[in-house]
């Protein structure tokens, strides 16, 4: 007998290419799902469905979510853009609470002597300031 060296189809070896890495590696998540899910006790043609069902599976979740990876993302950071800048163009809370508390005074007092024209203005002016940008 001539001695010959086994090497493991999923062990690394020192000549390993990229391609042979990757290769190895898809060969270790099908035997993990093997394993896992026990395809491996199978028939050839159970084992045909089960591949095509997760083959058809992994594909409609990987398209959805590239496709909406990006749609989400750009949500959220609209969102988040929004709340920072309504925070700043308000500056603290206290000082926009003060601001809002003169703004409704002055508007019992004004609305005494000028008129419903003068409460109308101010009312529109706290509306435009408590508006979100």
């Amino acid at each position: 007998m001539s001695p010959t060296t086994y090497h493991s189809p999923y062990k690394p070896t020192s000549t390993s290419t990229q391609f042979d890495t990757f290769m190895r590696s898809l060969r270790l998540k099908k035997y993990r799902i093997e394993v896992t899910y026990g395809v491996y006790v199978f028939t050839p043609m159970e084992k045909v469905v089960f591949w095509t069902l997760f083959c058809f599976f992994f594909t409609f979740i990987s398209s959805a979510i590239i496709l909406y990876t990006h749609r989400s993302m750009v949500f959220f950071v609209r969102a988040a853009a929004s709340y920072l800048d309504s925070r700043a163009l308000s500056g603290n809370l206290i000082s926009h609470l003060v601001a809002a508390k003169h703004t409704a005074a002055g508007l019992v007092t004004s609305a005494q002597p000028h008129g419903a024209e003068k409460a109308v203005e101010m009312i529109n002016g706290m509306a435009k300031n408590s508006q979100v940008a």
